[in-house]
């Protein structure tokens, strides 16, 4: 990805990082060496900032979330910010993960996440487990 796909005109793919990740040096060291863009929460947010405020914001300018908090799915307000905002929504499905564990997770799994965000309308969620593998939870079709 990186300056091949900016010569070509592609959006590069941009992962913004939650609160409780973005100071994680594994995962940013993992986002950064695949090509692809981070924002950080603390970035653009004060601590403590609430989801429903900051996923719209995520969801807007077409980035991609990365975080552990599996319970946004489940909370009803996050939830229906997530499908209501089209949001892309990526999470480790083990809290209990060191960073690097995250970081190595995150760079097999990168690809993946890629080509999902290439070929999956939003709103989805999907969950990354400790071995890097993808897998698509929730496209909140109706049917």
């Amino acid at each position: 990805m990186g300056d091949e796909q900016r010569q070509r005109g592609l959006t590069p793919l941009v992962l913004f990082l939650d609160e409780n990740h973005c100071r994680n040096r594994h995962i940013i060291e993992a986002i950064e060496a695949f090509g692809a863009v981070r924002e950080k929460h603390l970035d653009h947010f004060e601590p403590g900032t609430t989801d429903t405020e900051w996923l719209p914001f995520v969801a807007i300018r077409g980035w991609a979330l990365v975080t552990t908090d599996a319970r946004i799915r489940h909370n009803l307000l996050e939830r229906e910010a997530v499908r209501s905002n089209r949001l892309r929504m990526f999470y480790f499905s083990r809290k209990n993960l060191a960073g690097s564990e995250m970081g190595s997770a995150l760079r097999r799994a990168l690809p993946e996440m890629q080509r999902l965000i290439e070929v999956q309308p939003p709103p989805f969620t999907a969950s990354i487990n400790k071995t890097g593998d993808v897998q698509m939870r929730d496209t909140f079709q109706t049917s």
